[in-house]
């Protein structure tokens, strides 16, 4: 449940968020409705951990996601004679 919360926001929306619980913060406000006031700012103090460590589950890449790389067909080429 927690990974549902933290994909819905963007890293700008967690770089701005304090972790403190105030009211004009969107995330914040999302963890206390799901999980109360205790728990839901506890799991939200650990996910902002993981947003800094760069270790949280990113939103879904777009289709077509290798831009610009080129996957060779063999990997040898053939002799010329």
């Amino acid at each position: 449940m927690p990974t549902e919360l933290s994909e819905r926001f963007s890293r700008k929306q967690w770089k701005d968020c304090c972790g403190k619980g105030c009211k004009k913060c969107e995330i914040a406000q999302a963890y206390i409705g799901e999980h109360g006031k205790k728990k839901g700012l506890e799991l939200l103090n650990e996910q902002r951990a993981a947003v800094k460590k760069g270790k949280a589950p990113k939103k879904a890449a777009k289709a077509g996601g290798t831009k610009g790389k080129k996957k060779s067909a063999g990997g040898k080429k053939a002799k010329k004679k």
